[in-house]
């Protein structure tokens, strides 16, 4: 189930960078799910299925929370009193029922962008047709997107290292002789986690969901226990409470902060895995199941601090009963590890987007559901960000110290995400200004939150912040090398209309026979203006075929053996030349060689550029030409009689083809040559046999200009461009290409 980046929405990126839109001949299967749609009216089997499964993957960072939050809080004062204890309650109680349940479950989850969630969905939809904004202004909300995504990804790599090292720590509280096991185990659990990944979202929550189940029942129950010895912590529901304790508090106050955010750590990932299981489920989850069971934990340890401040060094294990112990530290190890889930699979959908929008270079996708189409594997990122997060583990060796490190990288998530959110209310949705500020005001929060984080920064912060800057340089390098190059190719890679391609070429006419093996040469002196056009221009043209009588849709052969084919075109196997008039003042003398060539392209409009590359500067032509256009739909698979859309121009004798193929997000090793059976079966195209056959694909290198120190920086991330450039210079990753049979065209481009 291997795909390109752009298989799962009606998107595809070709080398350029350019976004094309895609218009699908049939309707989406049954078997396809959108999971915004789900509701229990709509579909209550798979709406259940789905809210159990987002309770293994999404709600596990959130759930596990409880193991460290309150003793981050009081980390600097071991003995907090009573109205210490409610006021710092408070204030948890509220940052759960204000940020992410009003804010985030109720209105950031209605910003789907197809379906997607995250802050790229937010840039879509702001750079979007139907967005108001300038094209500079979409430039920089491409950047910022950037950035934003950047940040999770270096919460990701701290997340499972934090999270495990949390659950394993209880060992310590059992023995001290435990505690040098700590890291080992913790290694080894982050290992298997990773591991797991390629089974696939499905298969993970539906594993861990009811694991979560127990830990949620278990925590709500001790909570529970707990309150019933001093039931006035329940004042902490009071919101005066929170307000007073930062007020008597103070600085002090403002640093725990920074504590209380961890409670709501695993936000961004809620919202990033969207796609993954859809609001609805979503919702229910969190309200029905998760909210209660936190805040009766949170509350049943506030009430144990009360009486027992000296249990401040690990409320969550002494909390449980005595003889629980060791049940809660496995049960707690297992439940830290499904924690790390939700944000992996949020940096998997963001890197999808991300490529999927010109971000990130093309990585390999596999989709793991036939069903849900959201549910993804990135290989690449799975492995690079099990590797930093073993180098985080080894390096701060305890979830103390890394908890300094934690929650500046998610908060600055939080902030962009806000912004960018009311820009969509006001230039996407058009909304009042007056729905807008009010929205605002839940910056004031996120920024008061940012605030008493950032002051962690040489504590730790800055290691997720290093992360996070090494992803933006990778990713920012790309977006601003592919917006060059899509100017260049703009101005110097033209390519013709293919209704027009005929005239240019001279074999517009069927009197006049081309391909017999002993033609000589034929000056085609009668020329026509051509159409020029960039090479980025890739929409469809349906309505095309309507108005240009040019234009030969081959329909599907219904009772072809395929035996006639090769008896249409008898392929020569010496070269032929002939005259071709590029322009009304010049002819070139183009060799006519052997064969089939197929020429990769993006547009259903216009010649590829790599066409007229090899035409401009080798002067050959092949006898047959297929230009030869991927598309991929939101659908699992496509049925094989709705594979093909094939397009005939030129003469009978020399016909020039433009085949597109449609296929499905969880069709992967893609074979090129059965395309061209599927044709020749089909629509009765001539196909030689496979020594007589090539394919030409683009290979584009990008040579650095810049000099100077005033244009350090640009030359800096241009190399880096045309680094990342060499390593994917074909964008389409899940084609299978056979290697004797492929040419690839260069074109060193200057930047």
């Amino acid at each position: 189930m291997v795909q390109s980046p752009v298989m799962n929405r009606n998107v595809h990126i070709d080398e350029t960078g350019n976004n094309n839109k895609i218009k699908l001949p049939f309707e989406i299967s049954e078997h396809n799910i959108d999971t915004t749609k789900i509701t229990p009216r709509t579909n209550l089997r798979v709406f259940l299925s789905l809210t159990i499964g987002s309770l293994g993957i999404i709600f596990g960072d959130i759930g596990t929370s409880p193991l460290y939050v309150l003793n981050t809080i009081f980390a600097e004062n071991l003995h907090p009193t009573p109205q210490q204890c409610i006021g710092a309650i408070s204030l948890i109680i509220w940052n759960l029922i204000i940020v992410v349940t009003i804010k985030y479950a109720i209105f950031i989850l209605m910003a789907d962008n197809n379906g997607e969630g995250g802050t790229f969905a937010l840039c879509g939809l702001l750079t979007g047709e139907n967005s108001k904004l300038r094209a500079r202004a979409k430039h920089v909300v491409s950047i910022i997107a950037i950035l934003a995504a950047s940040l999770l990804i270096g919460d990701g790599a701290i997340t499972p290292a934090i999270s495990v090292l949390s659950a394993i720590e209880g060992l310590a509280v059992t023995s001290e002789s435990l505690t040098k096991w700590v890291v080992p185990i913790t290694v080894v659990i982050i290992i298997a986690l990773f591991f797991v990944q390629m089974f696939g979202t499905s298969k993970i929550g539906l594993t861990f969901a009811p694991i979560m189940l127990v830990w949620f029942a278990v925590i709500f129950s001790i909570g529970i226990w707990r309150i019933t010895f001093d039931p006035t912590i329940l004042r902490a529901f009071n919101p005066w409470e929170a307000i007073s304790y930062l007020i008597r508090e103070k600085k002090q106050g403002f640093i725990q902060i920074g504590g209380v955010f961890l409670s709501v750590t695993g936000l961004e990932a809620l919202y990033a895995d969207l796609g993954h299981f859809g609001r609805w489920p979503i919702r229910t989850s969190w309200l029905a199941v998760v909210l209660p069971s936190v805040m009766a934990n949170y509350l049943g340890q506030g009430a144990l601090i009360m009486h027992h401040p000296e249990y401040i060094s690990s409320p969550f294990y002494n909390a449980a009963p005595a003889w629980a112990r060791w049940p809660m530290i496995v049960l707690a190890t297992l439940a830290t590890i499904i924690a790390s889930q939700a944000i992996i699979t949020g940096v998997f959908s963001l890197m999808n987007q991300a490529s999927s929008l010109g971000f990130a270079p093309p990585l390999r996708v596999i989709h793991t559901s036939k069903k849900v189409i959201g549910q993804i594997y990135v290989p690449a990122i799975n492995w690079i960000i099990m590797l930093i997060t073993i180098a985080i583990t080894l390096l701060f060796r305890s979830s103390a110290s890394l908890a300094h490190a934690y929650g500046v990288t998610v908060c600055s998530v939080m902030c962009i995400t806000t912004i960018l959110y009311i820009c969509v209310m006001r230039y996407v949705w058009n909304h009042h200004w007056c729905f807008v500020l009010l929205f605002g005001v839940f910056s004031i929060i996120d920024f008061y939150f940012l605030a008493a984080n950032a002051i962690k920064f040489l504590e730790g912060a800055w290691v997720a912040l290093l992360i996070a800057v090494l992803f933006f340089l990778i990713g920012f390098c790309w977006y601003h090398g592919q917006t060059l190059l899509r100017r260049y190719l703009h101005v110097h890679a033209q390519t013709t209309a293919l209704v027009q391609l005929s005239h240019r070429l001279g074999i517009e006419s069927t009197s006049e026979p081309i391909l017999t093996p002993d033609n000589g040469s034929l000056s085609r002196r009668k020329t026509l203006p051509i159409e020029h056009q960039a090479a980025s221009s890739d929409e469809d043209d349906d309505e095309e075929k309507k108005s240009n009588p040019k234009i030969k849709i081959l329909p599907p052969i219904s009772d072809g053996d395929g035996s006639s084919i090769s008896n249409r075109i008898s392929f020569i196997y010496n070269v032929d030349h002939t005259e071709i008039d590029t322009n009304s003042s010049s002819k070139t003398v183009c060799t006519v060689t052997p064969g089939l060539g197929v020429f990769l392209t993006t547009s259903s409009r216009h010649t590829p550029h790599v066409f007229e590359r090899v035409l401009d500067r080798m002067h050959a032509l092949p006898q047959i030409a297929i230009f030869l256009k991927m598309e991929y739909a939101r659908i699992p698979v496509v049925d094989v009689s709705q594979r093909l859309k094939v397009r005939t121009y030129g003469s009978e004798q020399r016909r020039i083809y433009h085949i597109t193929a449609c296929f499905g997000y969880s069709e992967h090793k893609i074979q090129l040559p059965e395309i061209l059976k599927l044709a020749a079966r089909d629509h009765n195209i001539p196909i030689p046999d496979d020594r007589n056959v090539t394919f030409f694909i683009p290979a584009i290198s990008i040579r650095v200009k810049h000099k100077g120190w005033r244009l350090f920086f640009t030359k800096c991330s241009l190399i880096i461009y045309s680094v990342l450039k060499n390593m994917f210079p074909f964008g389409q990753k899940n084609l299978q290409l056979p290697h004797d049979q492929t040419v690839s065209v260069g074109m060193v481009v200057p930047l």
